[in-house]
């Protein structure tokens, strides 16, 4: 089946991308092995079991994720900017942003990629069993991941030409996401609590609701910002 316009587009450089890291792992290994360093810092920097699962265990979880996703958005753009490919891109009748929702793409499956691949770790780190809870980690995990890559992938673009983009990412990216980032952990936090011992164990807790509709609208409100501002950013 041929998908028309900008998303037929958008889909095939995005099936290029993951291609390419298919082949090479450049950015996935990387941001795993990050992940597990970390979360092995913090298994044996505390006593973890009982309650600090639930005190620091969602903060670590997203810190992680976090500071992990900066490998990934680094190497964006690099492979198009070698050899002049990315000109190439620009100049062939593609719309502009069927590059950003294919790299926006890319990004989220590369991070819920490597949730997916920690996730399990995190539970035998933190003493956290299988059960229910898995649905609503899900849903904060693929709109988590959509907010950190729909502002990353904008910045990516802004910070790939410079030679301090290593450094100019990550204060770019941090305070812009902070609420998204806050309202993670938070949602975490809830869901965990929820199946803690001695309390009665909840598909959905209440308070969840806020976090993700919080999380369902910073990620349309800066895809639709970045898409209007695509354009003038990757031009420059």
């Amino acid at each position: 089946m041929r998908l028309p316009g900008t998303v037929g587009h958008a889909w095939i450089l995005l099936r290029k991308d993951l291609s390419a890291e298919w082949r090479t792992r450049e950015r996935l290994s990387p941001m795993v092995f990050f992940v597990l360093l970390v979360m092995l810092v913090f298994n044996f920097s505390f006593e973890l079991g009982g309650a600090a699962l639930w005190e620091i265990g969602p903060g670590v979880l997203w810190s992680c994720f976090v500071f992990a996703s900066l490998f990934g958005l680094q190497r964006t753009f690099v492979n198009e900017t070698r050899n002049g490919c990315l000109d190439a891109l620009l100049a062939a009748p593609v719309e502009r942003r069927s590059l950003y929702l294919a790299k926006m793409g890319g990004n989220v499956l590369f991070l819920l990629g490597v949730q997916v691949l920690t996730l399990p770790f995190f539970g035998l780190f933190f003493n956290l069993s299988l059960g229910p809870y898995l649905l609503p980690i899900a849903v904060i995990f693929v709109l988590g991941s959509a907010c950190v890559a729909s502002v990353g992938t904008l910045f990516a673009a802004m910070a790939g030409h410079s030679r301090l983009r290593e450094l100019l990412l990550p204060l770019l990216l941090l305070p812009i996401l902070l609420p998204a980032l806050i309202s993670c952990v938070a949602a975490t936090g809830a869901v965990l609590a929820s199946v803690a011992p001695g309390r009665t164990e909840a598909l959905w807790p209440e308070e969840l609701t806020v976090h993700v509709a919080m999380l369902a609208l910073f990620a349309m409100v800066f895809t639709a910002l970045a898409l209007m501002l695509f354009d003038f950013v990757i031009e420059e």
